[in-house]
C-alpha cells in the first residue's frame, strides 16, 4: 500500500471508524497495523474479483463502489466519503464482489486481514461493526428494489438525491461532487442517454440547475425531488 503519511494520533477525520468507536483502542497499535496510500482522481482501490487482503477506510476523499454486468456496464451500488470503509460487505470471502475507484485525490487507511481483527478484538467496536454491516445492507436492498420498479423520472431524482446525501452540497447547493453523466447513469440503473434526457427535462423545470458547462449540478427544489419517489419507502 505504501508508506504511512500520518500518525492516527494526528489525524483530523473526527468521522473515523476508529475516531468514533474506538475510544479504548492503543492509538500506537493503530499506528503499528495500518498503512497508508495517496490514490488521484480516477484511480482504482480494488478491482472486482481481486482476492481480499484486508479493509479500506477512505481518510479523506470521495469514491464509488460498483459491480461491472454484462458487456461491462456498470452499476454503482455505494457512494462513500471521509470516515467510511469501502470493502466491508465482502470481509469474510476470498475475492472482492466489487470494483472501487476514487472520485477525487483521497488518502486511503488500510488494514491486513489479521490485523483488523486483532484491533476489533474490544465488545464496543464488534457491535458497531454488526449495527453498521446491517443498516449498509438494509439500504442497498432497498434501493435495488425500488429502482426495478421506477420510472426514469423516479430513478433520475433518487439518483440526485442519493448523491447529496452521500457528499452533500456546498454553499451554492450544488452537489459537493463532480460525476460523470456515466455514473449519474450508473447509479440510477439505466442508461446515460436517459439520464442526459431527463436532466435536460429537470433543468427545464426549474427542479436542478447546470452550471459550469455542466461539471455541478444545484439542486434547485429538493422538496419536489423528493416528492417525485415519496411512494418508494426509500430514505433518500
Amino acid at each position: 500500500m505504501g508508506q504511512k503519511l500520518i500518525s492516527c494520533n494526528q489525524c483530523q477525520n473526527n468521522s473515523c471508524f476508529f475516531k468514533q468507536y474506538g475510544s479504548s483502542i492503543d492509538q500506537n497499535l493503530l499506528d503499528s497495523k495500518v498503512e497508508q496510500k495517496d490514490f488521484i482522481q480516477g484511480e482504482y482501490i480494488i478491482h472486482e474479483g481481486n482476492p481480499i487482503l484486508g479493509l479500506f477506510f477512505i481518510q479523506k476523499g470521495k469514491a464509488k463502489i460498483f459491480t461491472s454486468g454484462i458487456n461491462g456496464i456498470q452499476q454503482i451500488v455505494r457512494l462513500v466519503h471521509a470516515g467510511e470503509s469501502l470493502c466491508f460487505r465482502g470481509y469474510g470471502r476470498t475475492s472482492y464482489l466489487t470494483s472501487t475507484v476514487v472520485l477525487e485525490d483521497s488518502r486511503i487507511c488500510f488494514f491486513e486481514s489479521k490485523d483488523f481483527m486483532e484491533v476489533c478484538n474490544i465488545s464496543q467496536l464488534s457491535m458497531h461493526i454488526i449495527t453498521y454491516l446491517g443498516s449498509e445492507l438494509d439500504i442497498a436492498e432497498k434501493r435495488l428494489k425500488y429502482l426495478m420498479q421506477m420510472n426514469v423520472r423516479e430513478k433520475t431524482a433518487e439518483a440526485l438525491l442519493f448523491m447529496k446525501k452521500s457528499f452533500g452540497v456546498n454553499q451554492y447547493d450544488e452537489l459537493d461532487v463532480y460525476m460523470s453523466r456515466k455514473d449519474v447513469a450508473a447509479i440510477a440503473g439505466t442508461s446515460e442517454e436517459l439520464i442526459i434526457r431527463q436532466l435536460s427535462d429537470f433543468e427545464k423545470e426549474k427542479l436542478i440547475e447546470r452550471r459550469d458547462h455542466g461539471s455541478k449540478i444545484a439542486l434547485l427544489d429538493e422538496k419536489r425531488l423528493n416528492q417525485l419517489i415519496s411512494k418508494y419507502n426509500i430514505s433518500a
